[in-house]
């Protein structure tokens, strides 16, 4: 209605201005002019049809009442016509220039409103993503600035159907999920007519990878401004999520050096009472005799193995401290078992090992020492399991599956593993945890099992030393 309004209007306003002219009496050339401003005036002030269709009216009341002969639409003079084409021809002319000219003043007025939200949206993300809640906050400042009735900010999971809301205002029918799933899954924004507008889903992909879509629902923005305040939340989201590893990894790498440093005080602390008490040992050892002598050889014993626990300690928190790293080499498998014999003489004085090493048994590419310790602390385990008089049977050969492997196997005969190993490590036992620690930091594993006919097998699969080919030199 005020569309209609202003049309008919105008065309009284034409029609009054050139009555008002030829009452008082003015020339053509100077009602042409009066015109001609006249049309220009509705041309600001209406749209483009009006404008048209009043320089039509301009154009036949001049004709009719300032052309010979007058009061007719017929014109005698062949001059005449010239000069009602030119002045039809001027005002269809600036009608349209002054319609073009106010579209684009229009158009870039609204594009520097969407530069300067999108300015602020920018300054809005990139200072307050760390606060909780600002990513919902800065969702709603771009709906509001887009014209939206309601929408909001949805993130994906593992698949888009996945979804999590961060964000969300107005109603939210069941079809919203798939549409926005939808525009996820294609990586392309969904369109749909709304009673106010469009309902608009935009994918938010950040290094080629859709994490969520931003929707707005019932907004008359352009599809370009939609698309570029969703990038910005797009990488709004993805600093926050860098803010939150790069927390994360620097609460790991303090609860790392805490640990380190802990360990390195607890064993600093245990080691002077360790080493006083290895040599009041080693005094006992000259001052007793008989049974009581058998009492100071396992008080010797669970002093070296404790001695041995703390020296593995602090092995473990230097590898995961990354102060120190395995330096691995080829080493046959025969020394590390006679290397773990000698580093364990308490447990071969009591004990028989019985040593096996395939023939084809390649050599191991691991850290001496490493290897050691693992040995030494599933050793030590099956001792304590095994019943005395027992042998506990070393071997070594290559991974019945991987050619790139070799297998060693510490295997007692005690009463075996429970049907499920513990949770607690306390429970599983020390040794047990920091051989497997010490395993995985030389490329390897531990596993358990039970043997046929009773007793347990400790698995301890590392790294081949395979050698390259060398072609053979064929004779000439």
């Amino acid at each position: 209605m005020r569309r209609a309004g202003r049309f008919v209007f105008a065309q009284l306003v034409v029609v009054m201005v050139g009555w008002a002219a030829l009452r008082g009496g003015s020339n053509a050339a100077t009602v042409g002019y009066i015109f001609l401003v006249t049309i220009l005036a509705v041309a600001l002030w209406t749209d483009l049809a009006t404008s048209l269709v009043s320089s039509l009216v301009a154009t036949l009341f001049y004709n009719y009442n300032f052309l010979p002969p007058l009061h007719t639409f017929t014109i005698s003079d062949p001059s005449n016509w010239i000069a009602l084409t030119t002045f039809f021809s001027a005002s269809v002319v600036v009608t349209r220039l002054v319609v073009r000219a106010r579209s684009l003043a229009e158009s870039a007025e609204a594009r520097r409103r969407e530069v300067e939200a999108l300015y602020a949206l920018s300054v809005d993300l990139f200072t307050a993503t760390n606060r909780v809640g600002a990513l919902g906050e800065a969702t709603t400042r771009v709906l509001t600035n887009a014209g939206a009735s309601g929408g909001g900010l949805v993130l994906f999971g593992i698949s888009p159907y996945d979804q999590k809301v961060i964000s969300w205002s107005g109603s939210k029918e069941e079809e919203i999920e798939d549409l926005i799933a939808g525009s996820g899954r294609h990586d392309r924004p969904v369109e749909f007519p709304a009673a106010h507008g469009r309902d608009v889903y935009l994918p938010l992909n950040i290094g080629g990878k859709v994490i969520g879509v931003l929707a707005a629902r019932g907004t008359k923005a352009t599809l370009s401004a939609l698309e570029s305040a969703a990038t910005l939340v797009a990488l709004a989201v993805e600093r926050e999520r860098f803010l939150a590893e790069t927390a994360h990894m620097q609460a790991l790498e303090e609860g790392d050096a805490l640990k380190t440093s802990l360990l390195r005080a607890v064993s600093h602390d245990l080691a002077t009472p360790l080493t006083a008490v290895a040599l009041q040992i080693e005094r006992l050892r000259s001052l007793v005799d008989g049974d009581a002598l058998g009492v100071v050889h396992d008080i010797a014993e669970h002093t070296g193995r404790l001695r041995r626990r703390i020296e593995n300690l602090l092995a473990m928190a230097r590898l995961e401290a990354r102060s120190v790293m395995p330096h691995p080499e080829p080493t046959p498998a025969a020394d590390l078992f006679r290397f773990a014999r000698e580093h364990l003489p308490l447990v071969a004085q009591h004990r028989r090992l019985e040593i096996q090493v395939a023939a084809d048994c390649p050599e191991i590419f691991v850290d001496p020492s490493l290897a050691l310790e693992i040995l030494a602390n599933l050793i030590e385990n099956a001792h304590q399991a095994a019943p005395a008089g027992t042998p506990i049977e070393l071997s070594a050969f290559r991974h019945p599956l991987e050619h790139d492997r070799v297998r060693l196997e510490i295997a007692d005969h005690g009463p075996g593993l429970p049907v499920e190993l513990p949770s607690d490590t306390s429970r599983r036992g020390l040794g047990l945890e920091i051989a497997r620690s010490l395993a995985s930091a030389s490329g390897g594993q531990v596993t358990l099992a039970n043997r046929p006919g009773g007793g347990a097998i400790a698995r301890i699969d590392l790294p081949a030393a395979l050698l390259p080919m060398v072609a053979e030199e064929v004779p000439a």
